[in-house]
């Protein structure tokens, strides 16, 4: 059921004939598109989503992680494949340039990517670049200002305004038999190099827990750095102890999270308030696109209730 609901945003979702030349604004500018693209590479970490989600097949993509054939999770594969896309894939965290430019792109989409003003440039001396949404901090936009950021780069803003109308409406309609979750404490959580790793409260993965009436604490988008995130030492853990905390993390992470002192004692412990997402739902968590939450709904809404009620016999695994 989830790939069927995926795979109708796109085959709703045409290329329309809008007119071009258009001008966009983004973080680093005024970006102007001449004519309707057809060579469009992505170089962001998640961007595929959000063209495979308007019906537009990308020649090139950005490899974020997972290891996916053509660096497309579950919840876009039916979207792909429906557009015939078998886009080349780039590997590694930091934009190649010179792989940039054997794509032949005439549109560059580099809304959620590792960018600055000189790589900004540089890329621009390609093709026209889709910079991040603007007014917002780096990493910090939310799926729908890069959606319609996209959408109006490619002549797609009727599709893409459809598109966020329906997912509002079914996150709306996931949420309203379950008021229990409103005014709840809550975060998503990381564990990585031996630290338990916080977001801002304006963090995807925050954004759509807020969605569902979950609110992450004030003081962490104190503790935030530029980069909207923060890393606390073990010993810390008292941070998380939350009405449902979200662990995005590996089975050998979560062993040793579980391991450490006092862990036992937490209110996350004893009233089972943990949640602990599977590969995909940190996969699809992290992408925050409209085709990735539309999956995510099914598994996640159970998972928030499960950990909400405070009984740790109904169960948060996932």
């Amino acid at each position: 059921m989830r790939i069927l609901s995926v795979l109708l945003f796109c085959l709703a979702s045409p290329l329309s004939a809008a007119d071009f030349p258009v001008r966009i604004q983004h973080s680093y500018g005024v970006t102007e598109v001449p004519e309707p693209p057809k060579r469009v590479v992505s170089v962001g970490y998640h961007e595929q989503d959000f063209l495979y989600a308007l019906g537009i097949a990308p020649v090139g993509v950005h490899e974020w992680f997972g290891n996916h054939p053509f660096a497309t999770w579950p919840w876009a594969e039916a979207a792909r494949q429906s557009l015939g896309a078998e886009p080349q894939v780039q590997r590694g965290f930091e934009i190649d340039l010179e792989w940039v430019l054997l794509q032949q792109p005439d549109l560059i989409v580099a809304s959620f990517a590792p960018l600055d003003t000189r790589l900004y440039e540089m890329l621009s001396r390609i093709a026209p670049v889709v910079g991040p949404p603007a007014e917002y901090p780096m990493w910090g936009a939310p799926w729908e200002a890069e959606l319609r950021l996209i959408a109006a780069a490619t002549g797609t803003t009727e599709a893409a305004e459809a598109m966020i109308s329906d997912l509002d409406a079914r996150i709306e309609a996931a949420t309203a038999g379950h008021p229990a979750l409103q005014g709840l404490s809550g975060t998503v959580a990381h564990f990585s190099g031996g630290q338990i790793v916080g977001y801002r409260r304006q963090d995807g993965g925050n954004r759509l827990l807020h969605r569902f009436g979950i609110e992450t604490p004030d003081n962490f988008d104190d503790l935030a750095g530029p980069g909207g995130n923060f890393t606390v030492s073990p010993e810390r853990i008292d941070l998380f102890d939350l009405d449902v905390v979200l662990w995005l993390t590996d089975a050998p992470s979560r062993e040793r999270i579980e391991s450490l002192p006092g862990y036992d004692a937490l209110r996350i412990t004893t009233e089972g308030r943990s949640i602990w997402a599977d590969e995909l739902l940190t996969g699809a968590l992290s992408f925050q696109s409209p085709l990735s939450i539309t999956w995510a709904l099914e598994e996640l809404l159970p998972a928030l209730v499960a950990a909400a009620d405070g009984n740790p016999a109904t169960g948060t695994e996932e």
